[in-house]
């Protein structure tokens, strides 16, 4: 772990208002209103910061391919694009996840990129929540 990463943390958690901690693993994770989970971790370059959202679990059916549909839609669209819509097989989880590389990340720039993917996030899971295959 570099100090890079910790630096980041502790200048975001500045501006979040939260002490930002690292577990065992290397990660840092949100758990924000309404039940949202978002992990911060460097890859194991330390080059890059990574974003990760599990956002709902998706059931098999002809929704869940109306869902993922409508997420390779979304991750072709113009920039500025917060996230990338992903299925995890393994969780039959809808998620979000995102990379920076770290050498352009202050705090400020990291909360303004947090925010958005947290959005991004929530509406996201609330379209899916009420049954819609993508945000409006």
């Amino acid at each position: 772990m570099t100090n890079t990463f910790l630096y980041l943390l502790e200048e975001f958690g500045k501006i979040i208002h939260l002490p930002l901690r690292v577990d065992q693993k290397g990660a840092c994770s949100l758990l924000l209103p309404e039940e949202f989970l978002v992990q911060l971790q460097p890859d194991n370059a330390e080059q890059n910061l990574f974003f990760f959202a599990p956002i709902v679990p998706l059931p098999p059916g002809k929704y869940r391919e109306e869902v993922l549909l409508e997420g390779l839609k979304t991750n072709a669209s113009q920039d500025p694009l917060f996230g990338t819509v992903a299925y995890l097989e393994k969780s039959n989880e809808l998620v979000l996840y995102q990379s920076y590389p770290l050498n352009m990340l202050d705090g400020e720039r990291l909360a303004n990129l947090f925010a958005g993917f947290v959005e991004m996030g929530m509406q996201w899971k609330k379209a899916i929540l009420a049954g819609k295959t993508h945000p409006q």
